[in-house]
């Protein structure tokens, strides 16, 4: 890894696509309970990752 430094930024910046993703995509074609389902799957993922992230940075690793 070229960059040794934790990005915390980053999981905000993909939540903010999320949310833009899920205000642009209101087509009727598009189902939108399940785009809100796999939405909340990846921010799931997103908050997983920061907590890992996290808790790597506290430990010292």
């Amino acid at each position: 890894m070229l960059n040794s430094q934790p990005n915390y930024d980053l999981h905000l910046t993909a939540r903010g696509y999320l949310i833009d993703f899920l205000v642009t995509n209101t087509a009727p074609s598009v189902d939108q309970h399940e785009l809100r389902e796999v939405l909340l799957f990846l921010n799931n993922l997103i908050t997983f990752d920061e907590i890992n992230l996290r808790k790597e940075d506290a430990e010292g690793i």
